[in-house]
């Protein structure tokens, strides 16, 4: 089963919006075995979505609308669809009674304009949305079929959820099985060369890299026609492939971020960390933060922007900048000391450098970090001179300080 994936909205086809709902919906599907081989945005024209929807239902089993359900003259996915299909529409007392109910337990009076929503597309079945006004639609129909999603996500998820369990998922010919893998201290393209080489030919086997900056995943996804068990062997083979591999750069085999499996490693080995930051303004810091029960072992930070605080409060030298620089090995070190002095922790990662897009040198261009990593029984510093943009060059900067500390933690075993 093949799906495609329609983005309703003429927002969604500005720069500063990004659709993350198609990326929750091809996970999802993904699960059930079913491949989404297209993703569109369409802007709110009707004209325009009724041909997409024509086109995606011509290749593929399902489409899926996503947004363009509302009350306002804007929201035309229904009539897109039913014009696509052929379809009649009709209105159904019974939404507007339940909307109308929704209003008056807010306390307020339902406009008359909500009244849009209650209309129905002939043969489509109707999705209660429990957290909102627009229902969804859902048409099983042959040869495709074709789901109508409001666009907030909390709306969404647990709508589509529902009708995957329910209606598409046991459509599926396919017995699944995945797994994702995360590696790290590897640039794409190397990832990719050896990743073929290694993996070879393996039946009923997907496979798929996607990079981040200073992470890839390998996903790995088993699809058998016959039983699962088929699809499991294709997966496990695989994972032993990948893990002979890439032992030297394998951040984590389970569904984590890589500031989750760092922690994780920290507290099976007891240990405890701090972080300095110059150029990445805390970012490390927050991404540790962001698990749940990272205080087990993450004790703090410093961001130490200013080059007083590098050297009032962790403790640099005015010798050592005077010297040397904000930017340098030196400081890096120094900074890493300061902060395991100040906070008491076992190991103390710094990070220094100039994001951009200003502030580079010929000998110190845009994009070059230092970093170093103290503990009692180890001093690391590490050199990099990173591409991208501002933001990207933090990112990467922020995931090369977890690797640091991901290899230390794997030299101690």
């Amino acid at each position: 089963m093949r799906a495609v994936i329609i983005a309703v909205g003429s927002e969604m086809l500005n720069q500063e919006r990004l659709d993350t709902n198609s990326i929750y919906l091809s996970r999802r599907l993904r699960e059930k075995g079913i491949l989404t081989d297209m993703k569109l945005v369409v802007g709110d024209n009707r004209d325009y979505l009724a041909w997409a929807v024509r086109q995606a239902c011509k290749r593929a089993q399902l489409v899926v609308t996503i947004g363009g359900l509302g009350p306002t003259a804007d929201d035309l996915t229904r009539e897109a669809v039913a014009e696509a299909l052929r379809r009649e529409m009709t209105y159904n007392e019974e939404i507007v009674e339940q909307i109308r109910e929704r209003f008056r337990r807010m306390g307020m009076q339902m406009p008359e304009i909500n009244t849009r929503q209650a209309f129905v597309i002939e043969g489509a079945e109707v999705l209660p949305n429990p957290v909102g006004t627009a229902p969804g639609l859902f048409l099983d129909i042959e040869p495709c079929r074709v789901l109508l999603l409001p666009g907030p996500p909390r709306e969404l998820q647990p709508m589509f959820d529902a009708v995957l369990e329910n209606r598409i998922g046991p459509l599926s010919r396919y017995h699944v099985c995945s797994r994702t893998m995360r590696i790290a201290g590897l640039t794409e393209s190397e990832a990719d060369t050896r990743l073929t080489a290694a993996l070879g030919r393996i039946d009923n086997l997907d496979v798929t890299i996607l990079a981040s900056p200073g992470l890839i995943e390998i996903h790995l996804m088993g699809r058998s026609r016959k039983e699962k068990t088929e699809a499991e062997e294709a997966v496990a083979i695989a994972v032993e492939r990948v893990r002979n591999e890439f032992v030297s750069h394998l951040v984590t085999e389970l569904d984590e971020s890589f500031a989750a499996a760092v922690l994780r490693r920290l507290q099976e080995k007891k240990l405890t960390l701090a972080v300095a930051e110059s150029c990445t303004g805390g970012r490390l810091a927050d991404c540790l933060t962001d698990v749940p029960g990272s205080s087990a072992v993450f004790l703090g930070g410093v961001i130490a922007y200013d080059n007083a605080l590098k050297r009032d409060f962790l403790g640099v030298s005015p010798q050592t900048m005077t010297r040397w620089g904000a930017v340098s090995a030196q400081t890096a070190a120094e900074m890493a000391r300061g902060v395991r002095e100040k906070t008491g922790a076992d190991i103390a990662v710094s990070i220094t450098g100039i994001a951009g897009p200003g502030g580079g040198s010929r000998e110190k261009p845009v994009g070059l970090v230092f970093f170093h990593l103290h503990s009692a029984d180890c001093d690391q510093d590490s050199r990099r001179l990173m591409n991208g943009n501002r933001d990207s060059i933090k990112t990467r900067s922020v995931n090369h300080a977890l690797n640091m500390i991901r290899e230390y933690l794997d030299g101690r075993e």
